[in-house]
């Protein structure tokens, strides 16, 4: 009889919390009382707690080997089971930085520690002694606010106007330097990105000799072309060729986790030798082909002056080539939108209806992934959290675009893609890597729908839109939506290289 017991109680737990589930929600996420908040003595002591309460809490759910009862799954018409696949889905306790950045999990766990939306009550009736008490979300929060920095889900976009040193430690990817470059360093690094401009416009990348960077990441188009489908080299047939997804901006593309959709290229670099070597969108499709390419580069005598002056005896060479397009694109950032003014302390920068947004945003868990300076980019989540988007979304899309999968081959990674940051997302329509929602108010709908399980209504939709609206920065210090191809192009001409550079330099 002992061990019936527990499936009795859970079992009768079931049946009450589906017919009072509003009883059983005040129950398990009780208002806030005055118990005293436990202070650890030290840090570590905190984390000692804290993980004790997740260990005993949210691990059955939330670990790397999560499990359940096979009874009480059968008696909640496998309820359990789903509350635990959703929670894989959202969270899992074992950090991977190669798919959420450590703030993503910190935000994460603040949004539901603050909403008391976990563990779920249906989950908590068939599984008793899970629910949180008062002291255990003390001790969480207590633990997880120590970084209330790092969990801050906005902060301003890195400013461009940066000092000289700050520059080279910047294109280079090194910390700031506790001493100052020499000269010869700092101009070897203006000149890098000089040379990754020129590069970034060079249609010689491609077979045809038609298709550039710039092609697809129009810089007065917010990064991108604006179509659904960017246009490659032509097919057989002789027409261009269609990626296979939407193009993502170049913009602030610096601060993602990993590049592409499906998070395939480490890094800017890794995803500068991507398009060239792709038959759709720049027709070579072998590494030997770097070869031809480099042939075709060192009939221009620019280059033949600039390779050697900012690579020394490398040449011309893929690796110079990516590097040199890596350290431009680490330069197109973009400060000073309305809600970077905001941030920094202008309170009439936004309209009251984008602050309303910008509530709804936070209220709503929007800014659990879609954090930090660029409002996104940090890690990777999936499409079709509560609803079907390729139903809500696709137009009957059914090219087999599925994410992380592409790239892992992992099952688990079907279906998730990384965060698109939304600086300036107002430009980059049309939206979603399907490329088939062409109206931001429409994307907002969406998300709403896929991704918080709430319908919401055209107010809600029209504030969190004009938050977005409020995202449109500023590069050369003009803003995006002005930009013409005048002010991004670049003026090829030695006499216009930055950095003083006046010597070739010598191999490392």
């Amino acid at each position: 009889m002992n061990k019936i017991t527990p499936y009795l109680f859970g079992i009768a737990a079931a049946g009450i919390t589906i017919m009072t589930a509003g009883v059983f929600s005040a129950i398990i996420l009780p208002a806030d009382s005055h118990e005293q908040l436990p202070v650890p003595a030290t840090p570590e002591k905190a984390a000692d707690m804290a993980q004790a309460v997740m260990k005993s809490k949210c691990a059955d759910c939330h670990s790397a080997t999560p499990a359940f009862n096979g009874l009480l799954n059968l008696l909640s018409l496998g309820q359990m089971k789903r509350d635990i696949e959703g929670a894989q889905r959202a969270f899992v306790m074992t950090p991977d930085n190669s798919l959420r950045s450590a703030n993503i999990d910190f935000l994460k766990m603040d949004h539901v520690l603050s909403t008391r939306s976990m563990p779920p009550a249906l989950y908590t009736a068939v599984h008793l002694g899970t629910a949180l008490t008062q002291k255990d979300v003390a001790i969480m929060r207590h633990h997880f606010n120590k970084g209330e920095a790092l969990m801050r889900a906005f902060a301003p976009v890195r400013p461009v106007d940066m000092s000289p040193d700050e520059f080279t430690a910047y294109v280079w990817n090194m910390p700031a330097a506790t001493t100052p470059p020499d000269q010869h360093a700092l101009a070897q690094a203006w000149g890098k990105v000089y040379l990754g401009q020129r590069l970034y416009y060079d249609p010689r990348l491609s077979t045809t000799n038609k298709i550039s960077c710039s092609s697809c990441h129009d810089l007065t188009k917010g990064g991108t072309d604006n179509l659904a489908k960017s246009e490659g080299v032509p097919g057989a047939d002789g027409k261009p060729q269609l990626g296979g997804v939407n193009a993502p901006t170049v913009y602030n593309a610096a601060n993602n986790i990993r590049q592409f959709w499906d998070g395939r290229a480490a890094d800017l670099k890794e995803q500068a030798g991507g398009p060239p070597l792709n038959p759709v969108e720049m027709g070579y499709s072998h590494p030997d082909d770097w070869k031809e390419i480099a042939t075709k580069l060192s009939e221009d005598k620019e280059y033949r002056i600039l390779f050697p002056l900012v690579y020394g005896d490398k040449g011309i060479s893929a690796d110079t080539i990516t590097d040199a397009i890596a350290a431009y694109e680490r330069t197109l950032v973009t400060p000073d939108s309305p809600f970077d003014l905001y941030l920094t302390g202008d309170d009439h920068a936004i309209s009251e209806q984008a602050k309303r947004g910008m509530e709804a945003f936070l209220t709503y868990g929007c800014a659990t992934c879609h954090a930090g300076p660029t409002l996104g980019g940090q890690s990777f989540e999936y499409i079709n959290t509560h609803a079907d988007f390729r139903k809500l979304a696709t137009q009957n899309y059914t090219e087999g675009a599925f994410g992380k999968k592409d790239f892992t081959k992992k099952e688990q990674h079907k279906d998730m893609f990384r965060v698109p940051n939304l600086r300036n997302v107002a430009l980059t329509a049309p939206y979603f890597h399907t490329g088939t929602v062409n109206n931001l108010e429409d994307a907002v709908n969406i998300m709403f729908r896929t991704q918080t399980r709430k319908t919401p209504t055209d107010a809600l939709v029209a504030d969190v839109t004009a938050f977005l609206q409020a995202q449109t920065g500023r590069y050369k210090d003009i803003p995006l939506d002005k930009l013409t191809p005048e002010d991004v192009e670049p003026e090829l001409m030695m006499e216009n290289l930055p950095g003083h550079v006046t010597e070739p330099v010598k191999a490392e």
